[in-house]
Formats: structure tokens, C-alpha cells, sequence
């Protein structure tokens, strides 16, 4: 094995390696380019079925989900039928890698690591400076670097939340905040990076996640929001701020020196915004209600009968109040949106890229349903089957590509946190018109103003003094980024999932 290096992490949240790649290729991102003919490049594998939100606490764990519990923003509350929201880093009980390394005497600067919370660690921490869709604020370890660090350089220029209806002119004013906030999130970087000399610095820009949910259809012509006039005005601003991101890197590898070893890593991919999860809880009614649905004239009016029901609107109009979550975390704000308990099965958020659903189990839920063993198994291979049949009328394709069930992929002692079922949805083309031999028909049109989502894998590209160039021809897990960076300044990471990478630790 090499001897200890000096570690710098650049990591661009949900930038879509495709595009890079071909970017790369055209001469469009010269950094990459570069970075791809020195180093040795990889497709990272993430979570299947949970990735959005499981990636980065994957990622600094080196943990799947089954163990670290965590892959939404809001996730059903084990015991009870109430969705909750609470941040990852106040609910995960591993801790980040860098800990570990910063107890091993090392000098580390986290900088805006997506879901992590700041801790009292060797060095520094900034936290939300500039991150996609934030949820603790602006913060820092020590609390002085959040005060210096607005006094010199402000916050960021885009604004915290990205969604939102906007004119082209409204998208051109989005984009050119996204490439100035690019540009300081560089500007501060590379003054953070002179501070110390570190043997572990990781900072993570973020504004190709929001570009590539709010701007999808400028860049992809085939989109049915794609307008060419309007195109023409607006250009592609998913292409301007991978140009920005290209050249703020560069910036910073000049600046950390052939001696560094430069680790950049793409978390996961972004595409069209193709699904049905928005369908899901329709879906599953119907499912469960076949006969009823079809002997009052479709789904639609199933739908409409449903909303009468005495205790659907009691659902609907139910508590939100502050309780207590698991394991004594701070209070947080729970809501009781569905009639869960009534149902055989339910929806859970999963974000949208493929659809989460728990069974209502007895023993488990409150006013468990479907029992255990064979009941399970066989209620689970039926729903499944049922999925499988809908069919995307505008395409005369499935609606559905795949139903797996969380334990078969998935083991550890958080496994009760996941869905039961991951529904992943055939995305080739809009899903807003479902046939069922079981129900007959919905129809409904994905209201989102979200017109990208993302794409399963991940890229990493290492390049340093003691790295082979090349293509490793094997995909690696996300969780074995983890024990290869700490290895790589010398620091064993046990108990995690994740294995490093030889072909990046031998000389």
C-alpha cells in the first residue's frame, strides 16, 4: 500500500456522468477531460431503489441503508402510521468517516457533505452553505468559521429552495446565480484549502442537482416541456453550469499541486423526470378496491366516492403536531396524511424516482392487516404481480420494470425503516394514462414543477501521484469510497460495509 497522502475530495452532487462523459469527450469540460486521461475513472454503484436520498449518508458512512436507516426526507415512524421529517445526520447512528480520521490525529475541512450535520472534529466543518434543498441552516465547526465565512464571502447567490414556476426570464436570472454561486463556492474553497495544509479536504458543489431538476427540459429536446423558441432565449443552462463546475475545479486542482491526490466524484445521474410515484397511492386503492372502483364507473368516480368517507377526511384533516420520534431525537413535526391503518398496504415517501410501499403487518403496525409468514409472502408475490401488469397506455408498454422487496437486497438493524416493496417504474416515456385488467383505468398528469430527476450510478475519477491511469472495468459500491479515502491517509475504517479500493491503494 501507498504511503499516507494528502486527500483532495471534490464532489458535484447529482451531476450525470453521461453528460460528462460526452462533455468531456467534445472538449466542452477541458477539466474533465484532463482528469479522465491522468487518472483512473469508475461508475459507483448507489442503493438500488433508495439511492436519492440514501447516496451521501451511504457515501460518508460506508453504509448501506439496511444499516444507517436513512434514504428520504420524510420516512414512516416505525410503531405508529405517521410520516415524519427529520434531518439525516440527527438520525443516523453512524457516524461520518471523517471522525475517524480526524481522531486519528489528522487534519480534516468537511465542506457542504450534503445531510451532514457539523461535529467537533480536528479541523473544520461548514455546513448548508451553499447545498441543494438545505434542512439544518447555515453552520459551522468551530461556530466562528459560519461568521468569518459571511463576513468575506456572503451566502450564496441562488436561492435555498430551488423549486419553483418561473418565466424565461426567471430561468435565466435562476441559472446565472447558479454559475455565480459556482464561482464563490470555488473562490471559498480554495481560500478555506490555503488555510491549513490538510490531510483530508472535502467540498461538494451542488448546483448541478438544482439545475438539473428545474431546467431538464432546455437541455433535452425530446422532453414534452421542450420549447425551441423559448430554448433558443433561455439556451441550456444544465450545459452553462457544468462549464462553471468544470472550471472552478480546475482552479482547484492548480492550486492543490501535482502532490495531492484529487479524488472528484459525481453522486448520481439525472435524466428526465419519467414516473408514476405520484400515481402510487392511487394505484394501490384501486388494487386493494377492484370491484368497488369498476361498479362506480371507473376509478376516477372510486376516487371521488372515497373522498366521502367519514374517515378519510379525518385522515386528511388529522394532527400535525410536535412529538417525539425514535431514540429521543430533538421533537419534530408529524403529520397523519393517509388512513394508513385501514389499508393492506400504503404508500411511504421514497422521493420519486421509484415508488416505496409498507404492509400494513400485524405485530409490526398498530392495526396490522396482512400476518406474517405465508400471508406475507403471498400477499407481497400478488401485489407484485398486479404492478407488473399496468400498462402505460400512451405507449402500450409496462408502467412498472421491477418489484423487489427491501430484504432481499438489503440486511441490518435499521432494515424495519425501508419500505417492504421498491416499485421501479418503466421511464422511458410519461406515465399519466394506467390500464389494469384488475381496475380498469386512471388517468392523471404529474403536476411537479421538477422536470429532471436522477439516474442510479455515480462516477469517480482519482488522480495522483501513486494512481495508475485508466478505466476500472468493474463498478464499485458508493460505500467503498469511505474506508478507501481513510485508507488512503492511513486511518482502518471497521465495521462498515464498504471494502476499499485495491487498484487505488497499491503503488
Amino acid at each position: 500500500m501507498a504511503g499516507r497522502k494528502k486527500i483532495v475530495f471534490l464532489g458535484i452532487d447529482a451531476a450525470d456522468k453521461d453528460l460528462i462523459l460526452g462533455w468531456a469527450e467534445a472538449g466542452i469540460l477541458p477539466t474533465f477531460r484532463s482528469m479522465l486521461d491522468c487518472g483512473l475513472s469508475g461508475v459507483t454503484s448507489n442503493p438500488p431503489g433508495l439511492f436519492v436520498g440514501a447516496v451521501w449518508p451511504s457515501f460518508w458512512t460506508g453504509m448501506q441503508p439496511g444499516n444507517h436507516g436513512w434514504y428520504c426526507y420524510r420516512q414512516l415512524r416505525p410503531g405508529t402510521y405517521d410520516i415524519y421529517r427529520i434531518p439525516a445526520g440527527n438520525f443516523i447512528k453512524k457516524e461520518p468517516f471523517w471522525n475517524s480520521v480526524s481522531r486519528a490525529g489528522r487534519k480534516v475541512a468537511i465542506i457542504d457533505l450534503p445531510h451532514a450535520y457539523p461535529a467537533e472534529i480536528n479541523g473544520i466543518q461548514l455546513v448548508e452553505w451553499g447545498t441543494h434543498d438545505p434542512v439544518y441552516g447555515f453552520m459551522s465547526w468551530p461556530a466562528s468559521l459560519a461568521r468569518d465565512v459571511e463576513y468575506q464571502f456572503g451566502r450564496h447567490p441562488a436561492p435555498p429552495k430551488c423549486n419553483g414556476r418561473r418565466s424565461p426570464a426567471d430561468f435565466i436570472a435562476f441559472r446565472d446565480q447558479l454559475v455565480a454561486g459556482v464561482k464563490k463556492k470555488a473562490e471559498l474553497t480554495g481560500y478555506l484549502l490555503k488555510q491549513q495544509d490538510w490531510d483530508l479536504f472535502a467540498a461538494v458543489f451542488s448546483e448541478a442537482h438544482c439545475v438539473g431538476h428545474q431546467c431538464w427540459h432546455f437541455h433535452d429536446r425530446g422532453y414534452p416541456l421542450h420549447d425551441e423558441q423559448t430554448a433558443e432565449v433561455v439556451g441550456d443552462p444544465v450545459k452553462d453550469v457544468y462549464r462553471a463546475i468544470d472550471s472552478a475545479i480546475g482552479r482547484l486542482v492548480a492550486q492543490a499541486g501535482k502532490d495531492t491526490t484529487i479524488i472528484i466524484f459525481c453522486s448520481h445521474g439525472m435524466g428526465p423526470h419519467y414516473d408514476g410515484t405520484f400515481l402510487l397511492d392511487s394505484i394501490l386503492r384501486a388494487l386493494e378496491n377492484p370491484n368497488v372502483a369498476k361498479r362506480v364507473g371507473g376509478f376516477d368516480a372510486f376516487k371521488r366516492k372515497c373522498g366521502n368517507w367519514k374517515n378519510r377526511i379525518k385522515a386528511i384533516t388529522d394532527r400535525a403536531e410536535m412529538q417525539r420520534p425514535p431514540s429521543g431525537e430533538k421533537p419534530v413535526r408529524v403529520s397523519h396524511d393517509y388512513d394508513f391503518a385501514n389499508r393492506k398496504c400504503f404508500p411511504v415517501p421514497n422521493n420519486t424516482v421509484s415508488g416505496g410501499i409498507r404492509v400494513n403487518l400485524v405485530g409490526r403496525e398498530p392495526q396490522g392487516k396482512i400476518r406474517p409468514g405465508t400471508e406475507y409472502e403471498a400477499f407481497c408475490t400478488a401485489l407484485a404481480k398486479d404492478l407488473l401488469q399496468l400498462i402505460n397506455e400512451d405507449t402500450g408498454e409496462p408502467v412498472v420494470r421491477e418489484v423487489f422487496r427491501t430484504a432481499d437486497r438489503y440486511a441490518g438493524d435499521h432494515l424495519d425503516y425501508l419500505p417492504d416493496l421498491i416499485v421501479e417504474w418503466n421511464r422511458s416515456k410519461p406515465i399519466s394514462s394506467i390500464c389494469s385488467p384488475k381496475f380498469g383505468r386512471i388517468r392523471k398528469e404529474y403536476r411537479g414543477g421538477r422536470t429532471g430527476d436522477h439516474k442510479p450510478d455515480g462516477m469517480f475519477i482519482v488522480r495522483g501521484p501513486s494512481v495508475q491511469p485508466g478505466r476500472l472495468e468493474r463498478n464499485v459500491s458508493v460505500t467503498d469510497l469511505a474506508p478507501t479515502i481513510a485508507s488512503m491517509v492511513d486511518v482502518r475504517l471497521p465495521g462498515v460495509d464498504g471494502r476499499p479500493i485495491a487498484e487505488l491503494l497499491s503503488r
